[in-house]
Order: structure tokens, then sequence, then C-alpha cells
């Protein structure tokens, strides 16, 4: 019996302090380190090799991978696929070029750290190595489906080509692990999947997306009869769309991109996303994908700013972008939407809490950067240091990439300020708009000592100005007070003022109230 309940006891201990098992790239995408990859190859002259098959590959539209052996924090693999990808982030000089690796391209079954393969990103856009890391953090963070992203630097047979982004691949491991099955039809929404309606032929749809799973069946229907949700539902579109897809993650998808200011995305580009039909939901999910010019690297084409764009923004026409339209034509999204916005806003975007991440990233991969061969670097050392700060830097494409730190405070002050014109509040979880002077209560009125005052405050910590004017205009007291977000209670000492007729107004941003007050002695 002893020896039974010690068995017991021991394999309950096993059992207890074993930690969970890992997700296929836990430790690849831990984010505390910079990984190393060393690509070694036997041909002499590889670098030609890889080019030529990337121009083949393009010429064909088709990958084509060599056979190189790589080397990932000390696990080697031999005959692994590597490519050489990309478009305009193909195009800088130098070798730091992006990189796809396939470590079953030769050996079926083959997987690192349980991953089929990974993306190598260069960060052609963006000085500062960060952007497109800090975005996909976020969307992690709150469990949307995004691909991860860690530091690696990357060798060629020993030499060191410079720092990349390791990003997750979307692919069948993936969609596992994420949505425990992937039998059913994956789509990515390339080059143009404005989600339109083009009619019931499964064909009209072939030139503006890709099927990347059951290639063999090609059997689109399920797509098509998505786009016929979106664009036909006519007054039943809410419950018909809810059925079909999951809106909630998407609407947070798309608050996020907004906000951060990722236009090369379906919000305006309409591309750089996957669909994947999960067979357990029985709803279709979004992806996010490519987010590499995220933190306003580009402007709407008619703006200077990336800064300024409007948080509610449809394309002109807004049928161009059906989803998005239908969706925030209706009160419950459009509520959903504004409410994901200001929990960004306020938990994610704040700069009291983003500037020590930026700080503490940039701390961990600068080295890497000044390390780089100058034949690839990209960008400078002093762009690096300057675009983490306020400093814009001219890119080879796009004209003006500006400082992180500069666009993340003119973005938040600017969509804080938009939050007011369109009198929706964060704090209030709502519109506040037909609210008026209610947010304003004073009592007792008349009054010969004090006034008490209930003000309602509907953003987050505000300062206000209270004021008291005769029916002249003359200023008789002023007092700014700082107020917590929702109901405060002051009270102001208005003895020493002559009976009479006053106005009592505030001044608190978007919300300015005046109100007549009696004192009497």
């Amino acid at each position: 019996m002893k020896r039974r309940c010690l068995a017991f006891y021991f394999l309950f201990a096993l059992i207890s302090f074993t930690s969970p098992a890992q997700k296929p790239g836990d430790s690849l995408f831990a984010d505390t380190k910079v990984h190393d990859i060393n690509l070694v190859f036997s041909q002499t002259y590889f670098w030609d090799s890889l080019t030529y098959y990337k121009f083949k590959g393009d010429s064909m539209g088709k990958d084509v991978y060599m056979m190189c052996q790589v080397i990932i924090d000390g696990t080697t693999l031999d005959s692994i696929g590597v490519r050489l990808k990309g478009n305009s982030t193909y195009s800088h000089p130098g070798q730091k070029k992006p990189i796809r690796l396939e470590f079953n391209q030769y050996v079926k079954g083959r997987k690192y750290d349980g991953l089929k393969g990974v993306h190598l990103n260069n960060g052609a856009y963006d000085p500062t190595m960060l952007r497109e890391k800090l975005f996909l953090d976020v969307l992690n963070k709150h469990k949307l489906a995004a691909p991860r992203c860690s530091y690696t630097r990357v060798s060629y047979n020993g030499q060191y080509v410079g720092l990349y982004k390791a990003v997750e691949a979307i692919d069948k491991t993936f969609l596992k692990t994420h949505f425990n099955n992937n039998d059913r039809n994956l789509y990515k929404g390339d080059p143009l999947g404005t989600l339109q309606w083009k009619g019931s032929n499964q064909a009209s749809y072939y030139n503006d997306y890709e099927l990347k799973t059951n290639e063999k069946k090609n059997d689109w229907s399920d797509l098509v009869g998505f786009i016929n949700t979106i664009c036909n539902s006519g007054g039943a579109f809410e419950t018909n769309i809810q059925n079909a897809f999951n809106t909630s993650d998407y609407i947070k998808t798309w608050a996020a991109n907004n906000l951060f200011v990722n236009l090369d995305t379906y919000i305006y580009n309409a591309h750089n996303y996957y669909l994947f039909n999960d067979s357990l939901a029985n709803k279709f999910q979004w992806i996010s994908w490519d987010v590499g010019v995220v933190f306003g690297v580009f402007p709407l084409w008619w703006q200077s700013k990336a800064e300024d764009l409007d948080i509610l923004y449809l394309p002109d026409p807004p049928s161009r972008l059906p989803l998005n339209k239908n969706l925030l034509a209706a009160d419950e999204f459009k509520r959903q939407y504004m409410e994901a916005l200001c929990s960004y806003l306020y938990n994610d975007f704040n700069p009291v809490k983003l500037f020590p991440k930026i700080d503490s990233m940039a701390n961990v991969i600068r080295p890497y950067i000044y390390a780089e061969p100058n034949a690839n670097q990209m960008y400078t050392e002093e762009d690096f240091e300057n675009n983490l700060g306020y400093g814009s830097i001219k890119a080879w494409i796009f004209s003006d990439i500006p400082g992180l730190k500069s666009f993340v405070s003119t973005r938040w002050s600017k969509v804080a300020n938009q939050l007011c014109e369109k009198e929706w509040s964060c704090t209030l979880g709502a519109s506040f708009a037909g609210m008026g002077s209610d947010i304003l209560n004073v009592y007792p009125n008349p009054s010969g000592s004090k006034l008490t005052l209930q003000f309602k405050v509907p953003e987050y910590n505000t300062v206000i100005n209270f004021k008291i004017t005769d029916l002249l205009g003359n200023k008789v007291y002023a007092e700014d007070a700082v107020l917590s977000a929702g109901q405060n209670t002051k009270e102001i000492d208005i003895s020493e003022l002559a009976a009479g007729l006053y106005i009592l107004s505030t001044d608190a941003g978007c919300r300015d109230i005046r109100k007549k007050i009696v004192i009497s002695h």
C-alpha cells in the first residue's frame, strides 16, 4: 500500500511539474535573443546561382529553390531549400536580400523547431528594423491570427550578411497551431483581393486571389459564397456575416491597421492578407501578413502625412472595399471597431508604454546593425539612430519615412482629436453625441457661497479649465484642474463674487460647456 502511494505521488509530481508542450516555432520566435542562421553552400558561385534562380522563378511564376546546409543556433540541417524572394524589397543593392527557407524541400517531413520553413525579411523600408516586430507583437498579444517575428543574424558560409527579421510562414503548420485544423481552403488576398462580387463563376476570382491549399481539387465555391455574403446580404448582412466570418477578430485587426497606419493591406491596397475556411468554427478567419510598412511608412497618395489618416477611412468610392463599408454601416460593428481602436490607443500605442519597448528592442539589435558590412547596409547607423526618434529618412522608394517616436506621438494626438471631433468617448465606451450640457451639472444654483460641479470626463485624465464671466464677458474666476476619466466632483468658492447672473464655462478640448449660474447672498 505504501509503495502504491509513493508511486502515485511520483506520477502526480511528474505530471504537475512537466512544462507544457511547446508549439511549433516557440524557440525560434523567442524574442529574448538574436538568433544565428548560417547558410552553407557547396557551390563556388552560389550567389550567382541564387540570383539566377530568383530571375528564373519570377519569369515562370514559380518558386525555384536551391540546396544548401543551414546551421541555426548550432543545430545543423543538411539539404534544405533556399531562395531569394521579394519584389521591391529585393531591389536594394548588396546581398541583404529577403530569403525564404524550406526545411522540407528536399527531405520530406524535415522540420526545425516544428516548422516547415521560415521567411527572413530584410527591413527594406524601415531604418529602425523595429516596425514589423512591434506591430506583430501587438497582434499576437491580442491573440489575433498573425505570424510571429524575431531577429536573426544571417551569414553565408560564415560571412556575416546582416540582421534579418525571422517571420513565421502562413502554412498548414500555422493553421494547425492557431485553429487546430488545416484541412479546408486557405486563400491569399493577392494581388487585388477587394472582396468585390464578380458573379458566381469561380474563374472570375482566379486573378485576384491565390489558393494555397487543396490546389488539385481547386474548388473555390466557399470563397465565392463568402464574397456573396459580404456583398449581397442586404438587410440580413449583420446576421449572415457573423455566421460566415470571425467578425470580432477582423474588426480588431482592422482597427489596429488603421491606428498604426499599415496601409499596405486590405484597408487601402486590398492585399497582403489570408482567409482560412476554419472547419471547427465553420467560419472564415482573417490572417494578417506582410506588415513591413506599418507605423506610417507611406501615407494615402493624396495626403502628405500618414498621421492624418481618418480613423473611419473608407476609399472613394467605399464600394471598392465592401467588407469594411458594410461593417462600418452597422452600428454594432462600428461600436466594436471604435472600442478596439480606443483599447489600442491607450494600452498599446500609448507613447508612455511604447517608447520603453522601442528603446529596449533597439538596444538588443544595435550591435548587429552596426556590424553589418557597409556594402549590405540598407541604411546607415546614423539613419538607424535618427529614425528611432524624431528624424525622418529619405528612402529609395518612399520619399519620407517618419521617425518612429515622432510618428507615434503625432498619430496619438491626431487620433485623440479625431475621437473628440467624432464625439466618441473611449472612457464611456460609446458616442457622447447628444449629451450636451448633461456632462456638466452645477448645484446648488442659485448659491451664495460654494458651487459643486459634477463633470463627466469623456476621455482619460484631462486638464479642464473652469471659468466664470459676468454678462459683459469679464472673467471673474478661472482655474485649471486635472480630472480623471469618468465622474468628477469639484467645489468652487464663489463667496467673494457679487450677487448676480454669471456664465460658467469649461474649456475641455472637444467638450466646451456653458451654464448660467445665479449668485445670491
